[in-house]
């Protein structure tokens, strides 16, 4: 009696394992459909980065430009905006993040963290990564 109540286990526990396999296989192809075979995006992934830009560029209106001025650019060279490459290299981003996330409180910049989201401020970041001059 006992071995003939482990069988329907036993048939769950493939079932979900082989749901497991198919859902890793499905997720995996729907990451490598986002690039071609040389590594660049493919046009949805494309769009898609182009439509977070367009949401990063809004965003960035409405919540950053009266300070940092519209489009990103204000004649303080500490709040301009589009020099950040130039000015934090490759720690461009945490430097971003960290600042958006906790603020500067003692220069002016609130805390951004809890008011908005992560895709918001990734969104904001893609538009300005976008528009980054070379500082001069």
């Amino acid at each position: 009696m006992e071995s003939n109540m482990l069988l329907p286990s036993f048939k769950m526990y493939i079932l979900g394992l082989a749901l497991l396999v198919a859902f890793g296989a499905f997720t995996a192809h729907s990451e490598q459909a986002q690039t071609s075979t040389d590594g660049s995006l493919t046009a949805t992934a494309a769009n898609g980065h182009q439509v977070m830009i367009s949401e990063g560029h809004s965003l960035f209106n409405q919540t950053c430009a009266h300070c940092h001025g519209p489009d990103a650019s204000t004649g303080l060279p500490e709040r301009n905006l589009r020099h950040l490459r130039a000015r934090y290299g490759d720690d461009m981003h945490s430097v971003f993040e960290t600042t958006v996330m906790k603020g500067r409180p003692d220069k002016g910049m609130p805390v951004w963290g809890g008011v908005l989201d992560a895709k918001a401020i990734d969104s904001i970041y893609g538009y300005l990564e976008r528009i980054q001059e070379n500082g001069d």
